[in-house]
Order: structure tokens, then sequence, then C-alpha cells
């Protein structure tokens, strides 16, 4: 599914990933290990373009993409399109509520129809249990709850690839449990998770 071969990254002179590779098959479950500062959250970065390689080259199933040479904005978007990232630190447009936050890249950035994205933001929102909470605003939730509402919001964009960046660190012990039983039950279904 998806191949990573002479991946870098650095900033300034500070190279944070040298040259790596590795490969992720459909519904394989990757877990990234490391001490903090080792490059973890910049290499699920550098994986749908949020944070641009300085060289590597990525093959996501019939696509290729090749940093060592510049890329079109249409290429990084494309990539971009292939994985939904859940962050650390939530990242939930506070102005909208829970459904809104979930529909919002299907209707601003796939230009999908309201009414269909809607009933699939219900539909994920029953699947991470926070459908009863669709009309609150972030504000009005738990850490728990804020982050299984992302793990919904990357669903939402159908995405060949979930990429997880540390998402039950911000959480108290007693929240974690409910972050990673959405995260079993996605594996269990046959998500490609990172």
């Amino acid at each position: 599914m998806l191949t990573v071969k002479g991946l870098k990254k650095s900033f300034g002179e500070n190279e944070i990933l040298k040259s790596i590779d590795f490969s992720i098959n459909k519904g394989q479950v990757v877990a990234i290990l490391g001490p903090s500062g080792s490059g973890k959250t910049t290499m699920l970065r550098c994986l749908n373009a949020l944070e641009i390689p300085n060289g590597g080259s990525f093959t996501f199933d019939d696509f290729s993409i090749d940093f060592s040479k510049k890329n079109k904005s249409a290429d990084l978007l494309k990539l971009r399109r292939k994985s939904g990232m859940v962050f650390q630190d939530y990242h939930l447009f506070p102005h909208r509520t829970v459904l809104e936050n979930v529909m919002e890249g299907p209707v601003q950035v796939q230009r999908r129809p309201k009414e269909t994205v809607r009933k699939e933001a219900i539909q994920l929102l029953q699947k991470v249990g926070l459908e009863d909470k669709k009309d609150l605003y972030p504000f009005q939730l738990s850490g728990g709850q804020k982050q299984r509402v992302g793990i919904a919001r990357a669903l939402a964009i159908q995405p060949e690839l979930m990429l997880f960046d540390e998402p039950t660190s911000a959480l108290d012990p007693e929240l974690v449990g409910e972050v990673l039983k959405v995260m079993k039950d996605l594996a269990k279904e046959g998500w490609t998770m990172a």
C-alpha cells in the first residue's frame, strides 16, 4: 500500500529523519516508537505532507511522489487526500459544533454534498460513541471526547491511511481507554493505521 524510501527531513542544520525506509501493507497497524524528540511526529507529518521532506520518495498504491524534485501542489494535495491525521492536541475548530467539525473536510475540501456528508458524519459520531454530543462545541467536551471527534473527523475524508500522533498522550489516564477502544475497533475493521 505505502512504500517509503530514503525519507529525509531537516530543520536548518538539524537532521531529524536520516534516510528512512519502510512499508505499510493494507490493513496493517504499525506503531512508531522512540524517545521524545526522535522524529516520530515529524515522520507522520511528512507522510501527509504537512511537513515537506527534504528527500526520499513515497509510493502509495498507484501514486508516486519524489521529494528530491520540486513537486506540484496538485501532487501534494493528492498525497494529503490519501491519509487522515489525528493530532496529539486535537486541532478542533472552536467555533464549530462537533458535527460541523466532522463535516468540514468533506464539505469544504472535497466539495461533497452537505446532506450526504451530514448523514455520514452522524454515523461516524455513532461509531466513536458521540452522536449525543453532535451539537456541542469543543470547550464542552472532555479530552477523550475531543480526541474521538478528531478520529471521526479524520475518518470523514475516507482516507486510505490513518495517522495517529500520540493520540492519548494529552489525556488523563481514565480517558485513555475510550480512545484506545475506538482505535482497536478501527483495527478490527481493517483500517490501515500508523
